[in-house]
């Protein structure tokens, strides 16, 4: 028989080996929820899907809504379902690292502006006061479980304000124009330009407002808290004009977002139209590689991207988080997806009109995700309207898809019931006077630059 100390001793090993393996396993499952998901990782669905077949439909600008919403609506779960994987954020420690972090990731947020001599230019649709009001709440009620603040040497949750778009500055990323390039002489006549080029093509093309219904709120990544939406559109049944998801008109934001490339990449027949790139603007001896530059701007605009990996991507971003410095502790994010989950099953379907465009330049000062802070160039360009010209000759004009009160459309559809977002909720349509469109006549936009 084998002495008792060698028994005891033997136990003990064993004890040992089990409860390594227990810590192995579990600091295994820890990195595993924490990390990015690489394509051949994620679990693919494995039983009948009834989207699975849209993945594959090709946008281009005689897409109607009902198929721009099949593919976007798609793309949005399969974002839904990758984001659920990232689950769990390592803390950091000690705190002088953490902090060492977070000083990282301001300097990273604000790198194009301590540059001092970049900008880029980008055309965006603000968001209505109801909505701004709607999607604030919103995020608060989200991101409440993370108790964050903007303390650069708390060691808990940190979002500091320059993630944190403001409710005023919320907005739909339109096309992004020209990416981040180096300030040179004459640019500001150059944005200029672009901006009347902007302006002629939502006239010349027919550019009418258009509405947006929101479909879900998600934490991409867990990291990045957006909005996303889907366009609405008219259909006929026995003879009644039904506005929903289904529309079988063209998809308006896929096809604006075509002519707005089209119109800064290309030259029109009678070439009076020139394009207006990084690449154009280059001496003739310096233009290598344009069509890779023409690319470039397609794949900086939301939505579209390579030939047949356009999305139609509608988005409104609230906040990111910084999961590099986030906090001294591991936090879980399983809890933030439910509460995406839920508020995208309040808020689904409240809509917004899209007939008034910001066409922006700025220098970065407000981050990544903020056009909308101090920009060097800020100009307000109004969608045209409908006219409808009746037979005794008088004029009516429509708003987007026949609403007659813009503001009745940015509602949700039923009453929200007892202040759920316990705050003040105003009827009253905004009244804002400060309007800084130019006013110019639509002659005058068709006049050579410098002639008056």
């Amino acid at each position: 028989m084998a002495p008792h100390g060698s028994t005891f001793r033997q136990a003990v090993s064993i004890g040992a080996s089990i409860s390594f393996a227990m810590v192995a396993l579990l600091y295994a499952n820890r990195l595993r929820r924490s990390r990015w998901l690489e394509d051949k990782d994620q679990d693919q669905e494995t039983t009948h899907s009834v989207i699975n077949h849209f993945n594959s439909l090709i946008l281009d600008p005689e897409t109607t809504v009902e198929e721009a919403n099949k593919r976007r609506t798609t793309s949005y779960y399969l974002k839904m379902r990758e984001a659920h994987h990232k689950s769990l954020v390592l803390g950091v420690y000690p705190l002088a690292r953490l902090k060492k972090l977070r000083k990282k990731e301001i300097n990273r947020s604000l790198s194009y502006w301590n540059k001092g001599n970049q900008s880029h230019r980008t055309i965006v649709c603000m968001c209505d006061e109801t909505t701004q009001k709607l999607l604030s709440n919103a995020r608060r009620l989200i991101l409440a479980p993370l108790h964050y603040s903007n303390d650069i040497d708390s060691r808990n949750c940190w979002i500091p304000d320059i993630n944190v778009i403001p409710k005023e500055d919320m907005h739909v990323t339109i096309a992004l124009p020209w990416w981040w390039h180096t300030i040179r002489p004459g640019n500001n006549d150059l944005t200029k330009k672009m901006a009347t080029r902007f302006k002629q093509t939502l006239l010349v093309e027919f550019h009418y407002g258009f509405q947006i219904e929101l479909e879900r709120i998600v934490l991409l990544g867990g990291k990045v808290l957006v909005a996303l939406w889907r366009c609405v559109g008219e259909r006929t049944d026995d003879g009644r004009v039904i506005v929903d998801r289904h529309g079988t008109n063209i998809d308006p934001m896929v096809w604006l977002r075509e002519e707005i490339v089209r119109c800064f990449i290309t030259e029109s027949p009678d070439q009076r139209r020139k394009p207006l790139t990084y690449q154009h603007n280059k001496s003739e001896g310096d233009r290598a590689e344009e069509n890779a530059w023409q690319h470039t701007i397609m794949q900086r605009t939301p939505g579209m991207g390579k030939p047949g990996s356009a999305d139609g991507f509608i988005h409104t971003t609230l906040c990111r988080l910084p999961l590099d410095c986030l906090s001294s502790k591991d936090i879980e994010l399983d809890e933030i997806h439910r509460l995406c989950r839920e508020t995208s099953a309040t808020l689904n379907g409240h809509r917004m009109v899209v007939d008034k465009y910001r066409f922006l330049e700025t220098m970065g000062e407000g981050g990544e995700s903020n056009p909308c802070y101090k920009p060097i160039y800020d100009e307000i360009i109004e969608a045209p309207s409908r006219h409808e010209v009746h037979i005794d000759g008088t004029v009516e004009s429509r708003n987007a898809q026949g609403v007659s009160n813009v503001a009745e459309s940015h509602t949700t559809i039923g009453p929200l019931g007892n202040n759920f977002w316990n705050e003040e909720i105003s009827s009253a349509p905004n009244t804002d006077a400060q309007d800084k469109s130019s006013g110019a006549s639509l002659a005058a936009l068709f006049e050579p630059p410098g002639e008056k």
